[in-house]
């Protein structure tokens, strides 16, 4: 074989494999932006990226608790789809799963089974117009949303037609703030003066905004009223390996020595994604009490008698 014919075999042999990537589809697939991987709490926005949806457009379906949508997307010409459900359109949702199923129309571009909502009863259909069965979505419990998307992903999947699916579970909870730094049931003391470190978790999403607001308990024990201390302080938020995270420099300065309560939470409910605990400001000590104090710990306990 001559040395010019075996430097162009492997020449050949690259051709072919990128004209088969290329005629070659890729899979398709979907990408889900929640409040922490598939967790999504009621309020944030509900995100879904597809790619490889080189068939023209997909159509997107919903399937939760007292829930049922579907929308047709087009798709970009990179093959790119992109849906979003908005803060209210979540915040109506119920905790539990909910399915997304993203469903190609194959090369054909035609859906092998849709949906008529009319009347609040939605109506699958076949591309010939034949009734398949129908549900009111706003009656379906968690089982049942999960007997239909199991009945839709078949029915897509063994129509006889090319149409394929994707489908993913996201999981819907109250949105929830947690304390990590001060212990249920107990006071932070701090001294006047002095400032701490006050942090937990969350399952919102670290763009919500959180807010610190403090109170005088003897004001809301004599008025009933909560008024503010100090104005609403902003708190950072950060999106955490296992789970989102939040964090407040609560300072004292100013403060006069009593019981504060401090509320954080979610700025859009007074109820949800809210946690509070209780501020003792105490007097601090002065230099010379502070010398005392270590010196006494520093004498040996026996020599008082105990030990």
């Amino acid at each position: 074989m001559s040395p010019d014919l075996k430097t162009e075999i492997p020449v050949c042999v690259l051709a072919l494999a990128a004209l088969i990537s290329v005629i070659t589809p890729c899979a398709a697939g979907i990408h889900i932006q929640a409040s922490h991987d598939t967790v999504l709490a009621k309020g944030d926005p509900l995100t879904i990226t597809g790619d490889c949806y080189h068939n023209g457009s997909a159509t997107l379906w919903g399937l939760g608790y007292s829930f049922l949508d579907s929308k047709v997307v087009n798709a970009s010409p990179t093959g790119t789809i992109f849906w979003t459900l908005d803060s209210e359109t979540t915040q109506t949702f119920h905790s539990g799963p909910f399915m997304i199923i993203v469903q190609d129309p194959g090369q054909d571009r035609n859906y092998s089974i849709s949906a008529n909502v009319s009347a609040g009863i939605c109506r699958m259909i076949t591309a010939d117009g034949i009734p398949l069965f129908e549900t009111e979505a706003q009656a379906d419990n968690i089982s049942a949303a999960l007997d239909l998307a199991n009945l839709l992903e078949n029915q897509i999947m063994g129509s006889g037609t090319d149409d394929s699916c994707v489908i993913q579970t996201v999981y819907i909870e109250e949105p929830a703030l947690h304390l990590s730094t001060v212990e249920l049931g107990s006071a932070l003391v701090v001294p006047a003066g002095e400032y701490v470190l006050v942090n937990g978790t969350m399952n919102m999403a670290p763009e919500n905004l959180i807010t610190a607001r403090m109170y005088d308990t003897d004001v809301i024990e004599e008025t009933g009223l909560r008024i503010p201390v100090r104005p609403a302080t902003v708190v950072a938020t950060e999106r955490g390996a296992w789970e989102n995270t939040w964090e407040y420099t609560l300072d004292t300065a100013g403060l006069e020595p009593g019981e504060y309560l401090v509320e954080v939470g979610w700025n859009r409910s007074q109820v949800s994604g809210q946690n509070a605990f209780l501020l003792q400001v105490i007097q601090p000590e002065n230099r010379v009490e502070r010398v005392l104090n270590g010196l006494l710990w520093r004498i040996p306990r026996g020599i008082f008698g105990f030990s």
